[in-house]
């Protein structure tokens, strides 16, 4: 039986007033996670895998756990991404599959892609397996609207821009462009629970110094309808395109360190730790997020890649 804690009430409320995609701190490795048109926009055909754990220490917190495959073919015009995703926060679990096609328009210096997603997602919530507390009374029993496992699932499609080259990268996408809401979910829980549509636009810039040294700059900014704009920004230098470090900020919510490692010409090995700083502080020791990403089939494999995004 899992308990219900106050703090996981608090999360749960927030999610489920406008139900939110995941967050991820190593979003600028995996853009199919955010952007349907970065499907294909590897140099060949790429696997992701990311775990995170996020608030350890704090009952309920999120843990996320995420696969995707992508690549381009007819003469790199074209991208197709798949997505799996599993989002657990509490008692409350949310499932997702998703298939992105990209176009990809080459131009003299840049590559413009646009990408459609379409997505099936099912959210349900384990209400018949959360223990309650004991000052309800003697023989208090929950609402009868908790006593059941509810269930519900819908469909998605979301839109998406991406313009880059080897050493910059500019994004705008909505992934899920309908709102939606969690019918037997609001029933059961609150009027309110719904997923909301998440504008996101991302950006980064590599700058070389010498044939040794990088320098990576990124961004991305997150708007929901319900909220206010949400804002993440950080640095990483690299040592000959195989080990690299560096520092992020997420508004005013935590600061983060990640690390980044070539293994071989097949493989990256990204792990990011972040160092809360709001009054969640108080109830975590900071949330974990790894990723591995292979090169299934590239044109640089042999080599060092030079992707660095």
């Amino acid at each position: 039986m899992k308990k219900v804690s106050l703090i996981f009430f608090l999360v749960c409320s927030l999610q489920m007033l406008a139900q939110q995609d995941p967050q991820y701190s190593l979003y600028m490795f995996n853009g199919l996670s955010i952007n349907p048109a970065y499907a294909g926009s590897d140099n060949g055909w790429v696997a992701n895998l990311n775990y995170r754990n996020q608030w350890v220490g704090m009952e309920g917190a999120p843990r996320t756990m995420t696969a995707n495959v992508s690549g381009r073919y007819a003469q790199d015009r074209l991208g197709t991404g798949l997505m799996v995703m599993n989002d657990q926060i509490g008692i409350f679990q949310r499932n997702h599959f998703s298939l992105s096609q990209a176009y990809h328009l080459r131009m003299t210096k840049v590559i413009a892609s646009f990408g459609l997603r379409a997505t099936y997602e099912q959210m349900s919530a384990g209400f018949a397996g959360a223990s309650y507390a004991a000052n309800q009374g003697a023989g208090a029993t929950p609402d009868a609207v908790f006593a059941n496992n509810q269930t519900y699932s819908n469909m998605n499609f979301g839109a998406g821009f991406y313009l880059h080259n080897n050493k910059f990268w500019l994004g705008y996408s909505a992934p899920s462009l309908m709102k939606k809401q969690w019918n037997e979910l609001s029933t059961a829980a609150t009027s309110g629970a719904y997923r909301s549509v998440q504008h996101l636009v991302s950006a980064g810039y590599i700058f070389n110094y010498g044939k040794t040294w990088s320098y990576k700059t990124s961004m991305l900014l997150k708007k929901h309808e319900s909220t206010s704009l949400m804002w993440e920004a950080g640095t990483m230098v690299y040592y000959s395109n195989v080990f690299g470090a560096g520092i992020s900020r997420r508004g005013t919510d935590a600061w983060i360190g990640m690390m980044e490692f070539q293994i071989g010409n097949i493989a990256r090995l990204m792990y990011a730790y972040d160092f809360t700083s709001s009054r969640l502080a108080n109830y975590n020791s900071g949330t974990h997020e790894l990723m591995l990403k292979f090169f299934i089939s590239n044109q640089y494999r042999g080599q060092v890649s030079p992707r660095l995004f």
